[in-house]
């Protein structure tokens, strides 16, 4: 006969065996888990080495100030072709305008601004412009002097004011 002791002697170190490689199993999971980051960060590593040799290539074969020169150049003649579509765009204009269309397109702005309710005839008052310099022949209409709006202190215009007159015949000017 065994001795009783015996089979729960081995029940107890069957079970220190299982327990045992279970720890080795997650332990050799953990190696591999760690194997393959290590493949991976050395592939990255690979990666980026042949990246680098690539882009030192790439900067032996490219000319960066040529390439800038070449940059301002175009910058230069878009500037340029833009200055002569602008003007054969309006010399076009120049050339295909009527003799009418300018009293037709004030004619459309104001029904526009009455229609929105906007009249610049009653809301802008008339202000003198002083120390432009340049000098034009008075009006022989009555002259109109304009006052400022609050009636501030200061002195207030002259008749004779050679820069009122010359606002005045810039007015009537507009208004033909």
């Amino acid at each position: 006969l065994p001795p009783p002791l015996a089979p729960p002697k081995d029940l107890v170190r069957t079970r220190a065996h299982v327990t045992k490689m279970v720890e080795m199993r997650s332990h050799l999971q953990g190696c591999a888990l760690k194997l393959q980051t290590v493949k991976s960060h050395e592939a990255m590593a690979s990666a980026m080495k042949t990246t680098t040799k690539a882009m030192v290539k790439m900067n032996k074969a490219v000319d960066a100030p040529a390439i800038n020169k070449m940059m301002r150049e175009f910058e230069k003649e878009n500037m340029k072709s833009e200055m002569m579509q602008e003007i054969m765009g309006d010399m076009m204009d120049d050339v295909l305008e009527a003799d009418g269309d300018a009293e037709e397109e004030d004619k459309i702005v104001n029904q526009v601004l009455d229609e929105i309710g906007i009249s610049f005839a009653e809301e802008v008052p008339d202000a003198p412009m002083l120390g432009t310099g340049t000098q034009l022949p008075t009006s022989s209409g009555p002259e109109k002097v304009a006052e400022a709006v609050g009636g501030g202190p200061g002195p207030a215009p002259s008749a004779n004011d050679p820069a009122l007159s010359e606002l005045e015949e810039r007015l009537n000017n507009l208004k033909r």
